[in-house]
């Protein structure tokens, strides 16, 4: 039987997150009026308990042609096919970790947003896990890891820093699950942990260098 779930207190702030970024001003260069016909969507799937919020992060393999190895939402570029981003996140999150679209509620979008490196204008969705099941990764090709986070775990002041690439980029990073989580998916978590009121103190000056 599958685990339907109640939906806990901290999915309200959640679906507050929408309004909230329209007027963020992100510490990433992911806004603005930058040319580009190229449209993707990631997932933002949220689950747990009332005390224990997590968030669905993958690891992409070391093979794929643009952010190979990092940690990231899953999701990837709108097809003919889809009908809009939201059919976008929810075919590629089967695709990639066997999610099953039935047992997910979408709760908003958050404004699409622009990823400099491969020149992607990105629709982040937001989705509640009602009826988990166990999903893992079913292209190696693709992805190699699946982990459900907890925001927690995200937010305490030990697991945040920022990184330094050698392009000169800095922004905000997070440890956990042993995966160094950064750029545009550490943008967004950054900004959820903010506006959802799990953000804790933590030293902004930690940096840490990128490998090449």
């Amino acid at each position: 039987m599958e685990n339907l779930l109640d939906p806990p207190g901290w999915l309200t702030n959640i679906a507050n997150l929408p309004a909230k970024f329209e007027g963020d001003d992100f510490q990433f260069p992911l806004r603005g009026g930058y040319e580009s016909t190229r449209k993707g969507a990631v997932l933002i799937l949220f689950s747990g308990q009332e005390d224990s919020p997590e968030v669905l992060i993958t690891l992409r393999s070391s093979q794929m042609r643009s952010h190979a190895g990092q940690p990231s939402f899953p999701g990837g570029a709108i097809d003919l096919t889809d009908k809009d981003a939201i059919s976008a996140a929810l075919r590629e999150s089967e695709e990639e970790v066997g999610l099953r679209s039935e047992t997910v509620e979408v709760i908003g979008l958050l404004p699409e947003l622009w990823l400099p490196p491969s020149n992607f204008h990105v629709s982040p969705v937001l989705a509640w896990w009602r009826k988990p099941h166990e999903i893992a990764p079913r292209s190696i090709e693709e992805v190699v890891r699946a982990e459900n986070i907890s925001l927690i775990e995200l937010a305490d002041p030990a697991n945040r820093s920022n990184v330094r690439h050698k392009s000169g980029y800095i922004g905000p990073a997070f440890n956990a699950a042993e995966m160094l989580i950064w750029g545009f998916t550490a943008g967004i978590i950054d900004r959820i942990l903010h506006h959802s009121g799990y953000e804790r103190e933590w030293d902004r000056k930690k940096i840490i260098e990128l490998k090449p």
